[in-house]
């Protein structure tokens, strides 16, 4: 089926992108969107996370569950230059939707990054930076000097504790509480211990299958170090977030995870 007959074809989200804020903001904090590397391939052909993930569609995740706003950034590319510029579109068309953070490789940009990262904050107004692997020095040199919170999703847990260790001043987001689909049960583990440990590194909780580690998480590691994400739109932002309600935390700690913690570590009174 082509993407936008399946869109048309979802009831469940053909709602209004008319939002009504809650008093206490709900922040997902794990969010893509706009082109990738195969945009244009033929539905079925290509990973879609390397094709195009649709705002809109997003959107209507978000109105569905009660989200007021979403961390997004882009999906699979080589480079991501024009990618953040596209990010950096949506934000200004949706500015109390969207909140956006660069993404950059740091292989197929390295000796570029700081310099396109100061560009990307100072004039495109992005307020992070999402990476698979482990941050390089410019990507932290740049993140400390900028004030970035940095979501990663490393291959494994170990190494990005380290660079947490090393880097004090920079705030670490550990996706999918450290193992994406709970591939790795172990490094739910890990990363709860490191969590626990070190002031300058978060948990975020998307795309969790095994919910035993998520409730441990909610039960173990302070409630200020636990920030809501979907990894939405591919993963439904209302399942996500209905993992959260499960987790029956008392409405105080409930309200840090939804929401405040990431206004918190991304300064929204300040820049918002």
């Amino acid at each position: 089926m082509h993407r936008r007959r399946f869109l048309q074809a979802v009831p469940a989200l053909a709602t209004s992108l008319v939002h009504t804020p809650h008093e206490t903001p709900v922040i997902d904090v794990h969010c893509h969107a706009g082109r990738g590397m195969h945009y244009g391939a033929q539905p079925d052909t290509a990973d879609p996370w390397t094709t195009f993930n649709d705002p809109r569609w997003l959107l209507r995740q978000a109105d569905a569950a009660g989200v007021d706003r979403c961390v997004i950034f882009p999906i699979t590319n080589r480079t991501y230059e024009r990618a953040n510029e596209e990010i950096a579109g949506y934000v200004r068309r949706w500015p109390e939707r969207f909140i956006g953070f660069a993404k950059h490789d740091p292989v197929t940009e390295a000796g570029r990054i700081e310099r396109l990262l100061r560009r990307e904050v100072e004039e495109l107004g992005l307020r992070g930076l999402k990476l698979h692997g482990i941050p390089t020095p410019e990507m932290l040199r740049a993140a400390a000097e900028l004030d970035l919170p940095v979501l990663v999703h490393p291959p494994n847990v170990e190494p990005l504790v380290e660079v947490a260790r090393r880097w004090p001043p920079v705030n670490f987001i550990l996706a999918h509480l450290g193992s994406f689909a709970s591939r790795n049960w172990r490094e739910h583990l890990a990363a709860i211990r490191a969590a626990r440990k070190l002031p300058n590194l978060y948990l975020e909780t998307s795309a969790v299958v095994f919910f035993p580690y998520l409730r441990r998480a909610a039960r173990e590691v302070p409630p200020e170090k636990l920030l809501f994400g979907s990894d939405g739109p591919l993963s439904d932002i209302r399942v996500e977030i209905h993992k959260i309600k499960l987790l029956e935390l008392p409405p105080p700690h409930e309200k840090l995870v939804l929401g405040l913690n990431a206004a918190r570590l991304l300064k929204l009174d300040q820049r918002h």
